[in-house]
């Protein structure tokens, strides 16, 4: 072998060793609570970027070296576990129809129907279609745009659109003199419980969670629609992403704001997921664990939450990653809808429709006998 291709190869293991090691990181990250350690999650954040260098490094020294092509491919075989969370390998599942369903439920995170969009235009015509067409049976919104609370207009129009005979809304914050926005479920079945998760963390909002106990058919059951703790990224940490910028004062500046926010959105989520978590064992009723996550399947939130419940998108989606984020940063799946064991899943879809920052999604569930 030349001394050029041996260095070459030298180099090439060590760029995979380094990127081998932070995939190791990565998977371990959903077992560490970001409250006592953050770092790891940033790293776990990156596991489907980090799995597909470290394999196809390793397929490329196996050309050279077999022995040392050991390492990557052992590392990528431990985080089989994430991959399975990630990637769903199948198609999809349609294996009862919606003749057959007790229920199907619809959550998305309509982003105020578009009230601070740059082009003014909103989007509140385009989620009532979406309702209109897939004839939800429950349906869960996070960020839901209330102008008039006194008429309560922009509710009696959705509840008409879907035929819910019952809704439970909570606010996070006011908009305006008349206007909030907050979360809400609608429901074709009647509701005989209601209540919110109070927010320990001081992100803000007074709420990270909101429940229903739901009567479909003969059987109660609690969905819970959930919205986690945002990252709060403005126009500063977006142009990270799309500039190339020559100051690196500039660059140092924005990377820096970009890690703040994303460290305290770890924290922050971690704390709202403990008090979720508490919450959700002291209920007696199988549950729905519905909404915006804000976080991906390789993270302490999944893993905390999915304790007890499945994964519709990974018992019934299409095949993929299943992306449901819809902004300027690269797509992952960040909104889920968890089931109880009792039911069957299928037919998990995340439409195309682009009107918010999330892509909604749907799914239909049968008890299982």
């Amino acid at each position: 072998m030349s001394r050029k291709k041996c260095l070459a190869e030298r180099i090439l293991w060590i760029v995979v060793l380094f990127f081998s090691l932070m995939l190791i990181i990565a998977i371990i990250a959903p077992m560490l609570n970001p409250k006592n350690v953050w770092i790891p999650a940033f790293f776990g954040l990156a596991y489907p970027y980090l799995a597909a260098i470290t394999l196809v490094g390793a397929i490329i020294i196996c050309f050279f070296s077999f022995k040392k092509s050991i390492i990557p491919i052992l590392i990528f075989l431990l985080g089989i576990g994430p991959c399975r969370h990630s990637f769903h390998f199948s198609g999809s599942r349609n294996h009862f129809s919606e003749q057959e369903k007790d229920v199907k439920i619809l959550s998305q995170n309509v982003h105020l129907f578009g009230v601070y969009n740059n082009d003014g235009e909103l989007t509140l015509d385009s989620v009532q279609q979406l309702i209109h067409d897939e004839k939800p049976d429950i349906a869960c919104f996070q960020e839901f745009y209330n102008q008039d609370k006194v008429s309560n207009s922009t509710i009696e129009d959705f509840t008409e659109a879907g035929l819910f005979g019952n809704f439970y809304v909570r606010p996070y914050s006011k908009v305006g003199k008349d206007g909030y926005f907050g979360m809400i479920t609608f429901s074709r079945f009647p509701i005989i419980a209601k209540g919110e998760v109070s927010n320990p963390a001081k992100s803000g909002k007074k709420i990270c969670a909101i429940w229903c106990d739901v009567v479909i058919k003969t059987d109660t059951v609690r969905v819970y629609n959930i919205h986690l703790q945002s990252i709060g990224f403005t126009s500063t940490e977006e142009s990270l992403f799309d500039e190339k910028s020559e100051n690196q004062e500039e660059l140092e500046y924005k990377s820096k704001s970009t890690v703040r926010k994303l460290k305290r959105a770890f924290v922050n989520r971690s704390l709202q997921v403990e008090a979720l978590y508490s919450h959700i064992k002291e209920c007696r009723y199988p549950t729905f664990l519905v909404g915006d996550f804000n976080d991906t399947p390789v993270s302490y939130t999944y893993r905390k939450l999915r304790h007890n419940v499945r994964d519709a998108f990974l018992d019934s989606g299409p095949w993929g990653m299943g992306k449901t984020y819809n902004g300027p940063f690269p797509s992952v799946r960040i909104d889920y809808i968890f089931y109880p064991a009792i039911y069957d899943a299928a037919g998990f879809t995340v439409h195309n429709k682009k009107y918010s920052d999330h892509l909604p999604i749907t799914c239909r569930f049968k008890k299982l006998k």
